[in-house]
């Protein structure tokens, strides 16, 4: 508002002998008023859904695409988003069930009747060995009754203790080699049929695996978008018949429950901004949309941006925003404004009014007493348009303008 004198002129005053007055100049003024302050902090951001469930493929090697939901396509958690050819993996797991059947009917076998078979004969020929053993020590008995009544030499005798020491010999060999055949070799043979059997049932479930990889259903709710990828040289969203490749992220469901927006401010900025500050962001795509939200999160490291100077530091921040009016998709350049203070009852100059030198504020106040004073002040909150004036000025006071 401007002085009650309006213009005003003001003569130049000159010391020393023969001074005279230079001539008159125009002054523009406006008087420190009292009034309310909304200091705003603006910055560009994207609107993004808080939580975005990525989707990859999931199947080995390479997966041809027999079947996409469609872009913007609203799904329940379970719904199918995408199906890619099963057809070799259904031929490789019908072949590996039939070698999983096959491995489990071979150490059933060797459980249930080569190995129990094995030692069955073996122990036969031991009980058979024994029972010689039994007879030839009876014959060796008698035969030595006979050699003391003269009826059998001693060289018959002696043939029959050897007989009877070897078939000894030879039942202690066949005992020592039924109890190595059950501890290690029928050991040996059905670990390694038990090693078969479970390689078979581990590939036979990763084939099970890979097929159910091949139906891709929504692990929550959400819109469907599709993710743009390296694609035959291209770059571009994924389409029914393309190959993908394990890991490539193809679509994505943003939940459409809770937004966010993301985005960067200066470096300059940070003393104004704290979590829990109210916030207002406008979608450009939506100038007629105010979404009320506050400051949730202010990154802890400056960082630099591309197409900014190196010296530029700016600090990440993430604004949560309440419910959506209406559907909107994610992405959208959005602008902000945190409320950085608010005053009433405040004293306030034009910021044309302030000249900074180095860190300090100044403003000229007019006096009809001479020439204009040039007066620190301390400033507070700053909008677009005024300046809080915490010291330095009392109301009234009218204030030179550029």
């Amino acid at each position: 508002m401007k002085n009650p004198v309006g213009w005003i002129v003001l003569m130049a005053i000159m010391t020393g002998a023969g001074c005279s007055p230079s001539r008159e100049e125009d002054l523009r003024t406006t008087n420190v008023v009292r009034g309310s302050l909304r200091a705003t902090l603006p910055f560009q951001g994207t609107l993004e859904a808080r939580r975005i469930e990525l989707i990859s493929v999931g199947v080995q090697g390479a997966a041809v695409l027999a079947e996409l939901v469609e872009e913007g396509t609203r799904v329940q958690p379970g719904d199918l988003l995408a199906r890619f050819d099963s057809s070799q993996i259904e031929q490789d797991l019908a072949r590996q069930e039939s070698e999983y059947v096959r491995t489990q009917q071979e150490l059933e076998s060797l459980e249930k009747a080569e190995l129990p078979l094995e030692l069955l004969d073996m122990e036969s020929k031991l009980a058979e060995g024994r029972a010689e053993i039994a007879a030839e020590s009876q014959f060796l008995e008698s035969a030595r009754g006979l050699m003391e009544r003269g009826l059998m030499s001693e060289s018959e005798v002696a043939q029959q203790e050897a007989r009877v020491s070897a078939l000894n010999t030879r039942a202690d060999q066949l005992a020592m080699r039924i109890d190595l055949t059950r501890e290690h070799v029928h050991a040996a043979r059905l670990a390694k049929a038990r090693a078969a059997l479970a390689a078979a049932g581990r590939q036979r479930d990763f084939l099970r695996e890979q097929l159910n990889m091949c139906e891709v259903r929504a692990p929550v709710g959400g819109i469907a978008t599709l993710v743009p990828l390296p694609i035959g040289g291209d770059w571009r969203t994924a389409h029914v018949g393309d190959t993908l490749h394990r890991n490539q992220t193809f679509l994505c469901l943003p939940d459409p429950a809770e937004h966010v927006v993301r985005g960067f401010i200066s470096e300059g900025d940070l003393p104004w901004v704290r979590p829990g500050y109210a916030a207002e962001a406008i979608p450009a795509a939506y100038p007629h949309v105010r979404l009320g939200g506050k400051v949730e999160t202010v990154g802890g490291m400056a960082q630099t941006r591309p197409g900014y100077p190196a010296w530029r530091r700016f600090f990440p921040i993430q604004i949560a925003l309440e419910p959506l009016p209406e559907p909107m998709p994610v992405g959208l350049s959005t602008t902000v404004e945190i409320l950085a203070g608010e005053v009433s009852e405040a004293l306030l100059v034009p910021r044309e009014a302030i000249q900074w030198h180095g860190t300090r504020a100044m403003v000229r106040r007019w006096t009809d007493r001479g020439p204009p004073e040039e007066i620190g002040i301390e400033p507070g909150l700053a909008s677009a348009t005024h300046v809080e004036v915490i010291s330095g000025l009392s109301e009234g006071d009218p204030i030179i303008l550029p």
